[in-house]
């Protein structure tokens, strides 16, 4: 008697096991979408980075593989054959805090402008930072740009 509970046990767990394999697997709906990738800046907080083209969407790997990404606003692209040039704006939270350790948050904007010739070897993304106190910053990063296609 023991032994056909063990071979009905054997059964119904062979029949649980091989029942659960899914007829078809579901294909993802990941679509390709069209970046300005720049590379090879020299910088290392923003060593590459993605320029959505399609969707307000601005990310930024660092030279350690950290990836920071921010929502765009007033993406403008009036690039002709000849030049590149794409304007578009950031907003991000900054936590800071003080030597009695209260933390504040402020909000600090970036205007970029992407600049070049289509036929030279480097861009410029000229960054323009308003912090929360109205002050103002500039800075500037040079890289190579290929428009190419990723996956989001």
């Amino acid at each position: 008697m023991k032994n056909i509970f063990k071979i009905l046990g054997v059964f119904f767990v062979a029949l649980i096991a091989f029942s659960c394999e899914p007829d078809e697997y579901d294909v993802p709906d990941i679509d390709l979408v069209p970046v300005y990738n720049i590379s090879e800046t020299g910088n290392n907080n923003m060593f590459e980075m993605n320029i959505y083209r399609e969707q307000n969407l601005f990310t930024v790997w660092t030279n350690k593989g950290k990836i920071s990404s921010f929502t765009t606003t007033g993406f403008s692209d009036t690039s002709d054959e000849l030049n590149y040039m794409v304007t578009f704006s950031c907003k991000e939270t900054v936590i800071e805090t003080d030597d009695e350790g209260n933390e504040t948050s402020s909000i600090v904007s970036y205007a970029y402008e992407l600049t070049g010739a289509k036929d030279a070897d480097t861009v410029t993304l000229k960054t323009v930072k308003t912090n929360s106190d109205e002050t103002t910053s500039e800075s500037s990063v040079s890289g190579i740009l290929i428009e190419k296609e990723v996956y989001n």
